[in-house]
């Protein structure tokens, strides 16, 4: 029987083996990480979409810690921004810059403000 969570040691660095998973696995992923649970409502079917655990092995060996769209976002702009446009790294960089409210789907988010109507002429 060969152990699907295989670790071994090279040059004294422990290294964990992904080659033997099964091809048609599925994992329910977390769009926005389940660390977020203070800021965001990650149970929600919004947040959670059905992949081939292959996928989500790579998404998350490859995002690390930047689990969450905008970091995510950050992170291929980083890597990408010398091949880009002014005009697309400006654009990239004002979707990163915007306020949770306004970059993240409103029905994910906890505690938002609830904008309240002071006009009292009515």
């Amino acid at each position: 029987m060969i152990d699907k969570e295989r670790i071994i040691e090279k040059d004294w660095k422990l290294y964990k083996l992904n080659l033997l998973i099964d091809r048609t696995a599925t994992d329910i992923h977390h769009i926005i990480s389940k660390k977020e649970i203070h800021k965001f409502k990650v149970n929600d079917d919004k947040n959670k979409i059905k992949i081939q655990r292959r996928k989500h092995v790579a998404l998350n060996n490859f995002f690390l810690d930047n689990q969450n769209p905008r970091k995510q976002l950050q992170v291929m702009y980083d890597i990408r921004k010398t091949a880009l446009s002014p005009g697309v790294r400006n654009e990239l960089y004002t979707l990163l810059s915007l306020p949770d409210d306004m970059f993240y789907d409103k029905d994910l988010i906890k505690w938002t403000k609830q904008k309240t109507n002071t006009n009292t002429d009515t």
